[in-house]
């Protein structure tokens, strides 16, 4: 399967959850309990079992991992600089921060099953495990520090108590945790615990894929907003465009190039549709960055693999 088509079954899912409630499929009221279905259980699921068989061999890998958390910092640092410029708000500001730092890895995995080989599949693991948990807590923190000027429900105290109070009730980071350790011990999960949460992981892209069309409202994807066209930029252009100098003049091989290119490069992940919502960011704003992100990557993403190949050559 060529890269643009493994992006086609990401976009089908998107069309297929903005029709749902419009055309009566799924009452537009019950979509709450969906994305708390989907925050709650299933992405936990299935970040809990991709970390538990991962790989975890971070010492071979180190000038890759670095090279890759270096862009990925420099793209998140750059969205939190931009909020004057760009006149956001506290909510508009931490969909940004998600836009810009967050990517779809199993869509990542889909493509380098495709067409980067068993190794690129073994490092991507690797940098999953370890990025997975970072840009969730780096979200929190982000949405903790940011909260809506009208909100309510956000609880009083220290800032330091509210961000770990959200990190160690927050379902994504535990699942990421969960997965860490059980990796870490040596233990071998029996079939009747892995089964079901295999079962429950394989319907966590689906659902949050089907959570962020529900949300979209098209009229809202024409516009001339700047806000959302950086979004959208900095994960297809500007990330990978700081990792592949930075790639080079660490001597990476060209095998490692074409991953990073890949993690780099691919569209933001719908559980930063669902967090937003949960903590108040602007989820719409994310809906619509992540939806011309996952758009645009059926373009971009078989540019940047064929700028690795140059390299492979």
């Amino acid at each position: 399967m060529q890269p643009a088509l493994s992006v086609l079954p990401v976009i089908l899912l998107v069309v297929a959850g903005h029709l749902a409630p419009r055309w009566q499929i799924i009452a537009p009221a019950s979509w709450a309990g969906i994305e708390q279905l989907g925050f709650r259980l299933l992405f936990p699921a299935i970040l809990l079992t991709s970390i538990y068989r991962a790989e975890l061999s971070p010492g071979a890998l180190a000038p890759w991992l670095g090279t890759l958390m270096a862009a990925f910092a420099l793209t998140g640092a750059a969205a939190l600089l931009l909020r004057r410029p760009l006149g956001l708000s506290n909510p508009r500001l931490t969909s940004l921060f998600q836009g810009a730092l967050r990517f779809n890895s199993l869509l990542i995995l889909a493509v380098a099953a495709q067409g980067l080989g068993p190794a690129a599949m073994s490092d991507l693991a690797v940098a999953l495990a370890l990025l997975i948990p970072l840009f969730n807590i780096a979200a929190i923190v982000a949405l903790t520090l940011c909260p809506p000027r009208d909100a309510t429900t956000i609880p009083p105290g220290h800032p330091m108590r509210r961000i770990t109070a959200e990190i160690l009730r927050n379902p994504l980071v535990i699942g990421c945790a969960l997965g860490l350790a059980l990796n870490l011990s040596g233990l071998d999960l029996p079939a009747w615990i892995l089964s079901p949460l295999d079962w429950l992981g394989q319907g966590a892209l689906a659902v949050g894929l089907l959570s962020v069309g529900a949300g979209i409202q098209l009229r809202r994807l024409i516009n001339r907003d700047p806000a959302l066209w950086v979004g959208v930029a900095m994960r297809l252009v500007l990330c990978p465009a700081l990792f592949l100098p930075l790639a080079l003049l660490a001597g990476l091989p060209a095998g490692q190039i074409a991953s990073g290119l890949l993690a780099a490069a691919a569209p933001g992940a719908p559980a930063g549709y669902i967090l937003a919502r949960q903590m108040g960011g602007d989820a719409d704003f994310y809906a619509d960055i992540f939806t011309w992100q996952t758009l645009l990557a059926a373009i971009g993403l078989p540019l940047w693999l064929s700028v690795a190949a140059v390299f492979a050559a």
